[in-house]
């Protein structure tokens, strides 16, 4: 079995020797040939600038009314300034629920949180929710007196109705 040095070895013969003096398909021309015409126009990144920042993923959200956005099943806290706004969430894929950098407009506004759902569920919302019910108050309905039953129930007879005929 190969050791990780000859394997290494194996790998760079191959590359500097067929790879680089091939011609490309998609560059109708040897990757060594384009380098030499085109490698003094490749960039660098400038000391100091931070590399994994610049590979983050980015996704557009609208943040919600209860000032959340979404991303990959989970819920994040934005500002309430950002209420209503498409924001870029910039993130590392492979750290899911960890550090999401939100930015509006180009610039940098602040790093997410996963929400508390529990403690979100009680904040106070400064809008009524657009839901079916809001948009045609005609057609409201009082879902408190409606799901209260028409008639008492006797749960006497309920525990009745397992041992016989099954009707309450």
């Amino acid at each position: 079995m190969l050791n990780l040095k000859a394997i290494n070895r194996a790998l760079w013969t191959y590359i500097e020797t067929e790879y680089h003096r091939s011609p490309h398909r998609s560059l109708c021309e040897t990757p060594l040939d384009r380098w030499a015409r085109v490698g003094e126009k490749v960039r660098y990144p400038e000391p100091g600038d931070d590399l994994d920042d610049l590979f983050l993923f980015e996704s557009k959200r609208k943040v919600q009314k209860d000032r959340t956005v979404s991303l990959n099943g989970m819920a994040y806290e934005i500002d309430a300034s950002l209420v209503g706004e498409t924001v870029t969430l910039r993130y590392n894929p492979s750290e899911q629920g960890k550090e999401i950098k939100v930015c509006h407009n180009g610039r940098f506004v602040q790093k997410a949180k996963l929400v508390d759902t529990y403690a979100n569920c009680f904040v106070k919302r400064d809008r009524p929710s657009k839901t079916i019910e809001a948009l045609d108050p005609e057609k409201a309905v009082d879902h408190k007196r409606e799901s209260r039953p028409k008639q008492p129930v006797n749960f006497s007879r309920i525990s009745e109705a397992e041992k016989g005929d099954g009707y309450v």
